[in-house]
């Protein structure tokens, strides 16, 4: 069965995907599927550029992905480990490649217009298993080294970090990673409970704010397409949202008011005869 967080298959509270298996949800406004791990453009080779030198990469970093999502305000997931069918590749991860990601996903959110609080995304990494009857042994268990842990990663360039050199030398000497789907979870834009980690404001507007990349790009999220926004489509966004969102307010108050001038017949009681709906909160009555 398909849990809440999209997988294939749901071993309890133990969450896993089976290999070559077909994620049963389709790439739509909510989910992205990525068949790699470069979070920033920078981590994009110039090798993956178009043929003929042209600026547009055939490979498309996940920050574009996050970005899109959050200007949508609907959020979503972002599987890296998945082909574009939705077929379950997964990626080989140690621990000091999982904390890369983690920190290039920090460096790369940190650098955007403005920055992305820590309380609007986080990363799940969901073990791969080759069938339906294995299941991951809890016996074997990465070695994992502070000292080593606690060296920085190399993150927002193509070359290879640390991480990465360290984990070919051990697939060499026949100690395989265990293959994860990494999910990327960016979360829909609620005012009320995004208050605080990181956010350095008092208070959270109550429109969702748009991000510019960390190459100061606006992308947005629709359908599974994520378009660049000029600076028209943005003003364009803008308006439209400030107007929805005030045409909203407004049908609210004039609800209210509705519902108090019921009341107040029902109790004989007058308003006064200038009030407008929008000063509903400084109402006046005369008996």
């Amino acid at each position: 069965m398909q849990s809440e967080r999209g997988m294939v298959e749901c071993n309890g509270r133990d969450g896993h995907y089976i290999l070559g298996q077909a994620i049963v949800q389709e790439e739509d406004l909510l989910h992205e599927f990525k068949g790699h791990r470069s979070i920033s453009i920078h981590d994009i080779h110039n090798m993956c550029l178009q043929s003929g030198g042209a600026p547009e990469r055939t490979r498309n970093a996940v920050s574009i992905s996050i970005g899109a999502m959050l200007n949508s305000g609907y959020g979503g997931i972002i599987y890296l480990g998945v082909t574009d069918n939705g077929q379950v590749r997964g990626l080989t991860l140690t621990r000091y490649q999982m904390d890369h990601i983690e920190a290039s996903l920090e460096w790369t959110l940190g650098r955007f217009t403005p920055p992305v609080p820590d309380s609007r995304y986080r990363v799940d990494f969901v073990p791969v298993v080759s069938n339906k009857t294995q299941r991951l042994s809890h016996d074997i268990e990465e070695h994992v080294d502070s000292k080593r842990r606690s060296r920085p990663h190399h993150v927002a360039q193509p070359n290879y970090c640390w991480c990465d050199i360290d984990a070919a030398a051990q697939q060499a000497l026949g100690k395989l990673p265990i293959l994860y789907v990494v999910e990327i979870h960016v979360r829909p834009w609620e005012p009320h409970s995004l208050q605080g980690r990181n956010l350095g404001i008092s208070q959270t507007p109550a429109l969702p704010p748009l991000h510019l990349n960390e190459a100061s790009s606006c992308f947005f999220r629709q359908s599974c397409r994520q378009p660049r926004l000029c600076l028209e489509d943005v003003r364009r966004l803008l308006v439209h949202r400030v107007q929805e969102h005030y045409t909203l307010k407004l049908a609210a108050l004039e609800h209210r008011y509705e519902a108090l001038q019921h009341l107040a017949r029902q109790h004989n009681v007058t308003f006064a005869t200038d009030m407008h709906p929008s000063d509903v909160d400084d109402v006046q009555v005369k008996k």
